[in-house]
């Protein structure tokens, strides 16, 4: 399995301190070894086929992602702030899927 970072993804990770980039890295890489696998803790479905990637810590680190064919795609990240995540959060991140789904 492969992993593939949209631009905008890709900027806000790197925005984020290198023990964040290094947890998000690890994570992406357990998903591709196990292929889609995690627990619980560290991922959640939204469903409809989202999926979001969750680093917890002082800072709380929400990354929204899908599979298309053999590949996961990092498709939106957020700093999480409230308890819930921001509906437009997740409507962008369903957004991206379709454009992935159009590839």
């Amino acid at each position: 399995m492969k992993a593939f970072y949209l631009p905008k993804t890709t900027k806000f990770i790197e925005s984020l301190s290198n023990d964040l980039i290094d947890k998000i890295i690890s994570l992406v890489d357990v998903l591709k070894e196990n292929k889609g696998l995690l627990g619980n803790i560290d991922s959640k479905s939204l469903g409809r086929g989202l999926f979001e990637l969750r680093i917890v810590g002082p800072v709380n680190i929400r990354i929204f992602y899908c599979f298309h064919g053999d590949t996961v795609y990092l498709l939106h990240g957020i700093i999480k702030k409230t308890q819930k995540i921001p509906k437009k959060e997740i409507e962008f991140a369903r957004k991206m899927k379709k454009v992935i789904a159009c590839l």
